[in-house]
């Protein structure tokens, strides 16, 4: 595919940014350590809020510039969302709460849409 480049460019990004939400996450779960200044934390924070920001802003850009990319996005999120109603059916059938895992709502019914 001619715009393969342009999708795994758009991914890369993504991933970063959710990369630096976790880092951000992780960041204001944890007790400052013995030795660490407050204002470390803090600038480190501030680094990856800057670039987490740097990061949308590209995004954006690159879904300005390529409206094409519009279509691959809702695709994406269709497949995370079918994948998190799965995950769940399988989470029951490993609790025992089910004998055996659902076909996904949402495979059918987001693919006749």
């Amino acid at each position: 595919m001619g715009d393969q480049p342009l999708r795994q460019q758009y991914l890369e990004l993504v991933a970063r940014q959710a990369a630096l939400n976790r880092v951000l996450q992780y960041l204001a779960q944890i007790d400052e350590r013995p030795g660490i200044e407050p204002e470390f934390y803090h600038h480190l924070e501030t680094l990856v809020k800057g670039k987490s920001t740097q990061l949308s802003a590209e995004i954006d850009q690159l879904q300005d510039e390529f409206p094409t990319l519009k279509n691959f996005v809702a695709e994406q999120l269709h497949q995370e969302l079918v994948a998190v109603e799965a995950d769940t059916y399988a989470e029951f059938v490993r609790l025992g709460r089910l004998k055996q895992e659902l076909s996904p709502f949402l495979l059918e019914t987001l693919n006749s849409m």
